[in-house]
């Protein structure tokens, strides 16, 4: 497939220095505008509907540089996306490879700690039972001695007997995460921290249909006023 060229647009500086003085002078107007009577509101209303026009010069200006910018990231994504695409896939699988020998490596040193960590009680349990009938047999000396070594034995660490795979510039991070199994179990709160996200959305909208009329615990109703100009 042939390339595609990245589109451009020639942008004008002369219209963008008139724009933005235009921009300028409408900030100063605005400053020293005040409204005292019903001619002062009806030039308020004239002089929003330039600004709106110039506003909608503006955007008309900028309409084919952002057409073009968005084309040209999209492009530009894509064929970085492209180009990643097979690497990502062979670091996923190597990845994939290496943490199922490592988990494997785990699962095996869990048990031999387990199987050692057996043995040890074990071994603990019989020179305790060795004490009992060294004292049962009046041999107080033989009885602590193997006391001791039974306590000993038993605050022991248990050795590590299969060693946890390692490689240069590799790293293992084990991270506890949580998963939902039933929405509507979910608390709002735990612990003080919140759990659910409030849904401005739905909170609005009922707003709307009950003119505030609805009471909601922890949320208040109120009306918003806004401004609009027609060009």
């Amino acid at each position: 497939m042939a390339e595609q060229a990245l589109v451009t647009v020639d942008m004008d500086a002369t219209i963008e220095e008139q724009l933005e003085k235009s921009g300028a002078m409408a900030v100063q107007t605005a400053k020293e505008f005040k409204v005292a009577s019903q001619d002062d509101y009806e030039k308020g209303a004239k002089y929003l509907t330039g600004i709106k026009a110039r506003m909608n010069q503006i955007t008309d200006y900028w309409k084919a540089p952002k057409a073009a910018a968005q084309s040209a990231h999209k492009q530009l994504v894509a064929k970085e996306k492209q180009m990643l695409k097979p690497l990502q896939d062979a670091e996923a699988i190597i990845k994939k490879t290496m943490l199922g020998y490592q988990q494997a490596v785990e699962k095996a040193r869990r048990e031999a700690e387990a199987e050692a960590r057996r043995r040890q009680e074990e071994e603990a349990r019989r020179l305790l039972e060795q004490a009992v009938q060294a004292e049962e047999k009046g041999d107080d000396q033989q009885a602590a001695i193997n006391m001791a070594m039974a306590e000993m034995v038993s605050e022991m660490p248990a050795a590590p007997v299969v060693q946890t795979p390692t490689a240069q510039g590799t790293s293992i991070r084990k991270t506890w995460k949580a998963k939902v199994v039933d929405e509507k179990l979910v608390p709002a709160y735990f612990n003080g921290m919140e759990l659910r996200t409030i849904n401005m959305t739905a909170l609005n909208n009922l707003a709307k249909t009950t003119k505030g009329t609805m009471q909601i615990p922890g949320v208040e109703f109120y009306e918003d006023s806004t401004l609009s100009i027609r060009t």
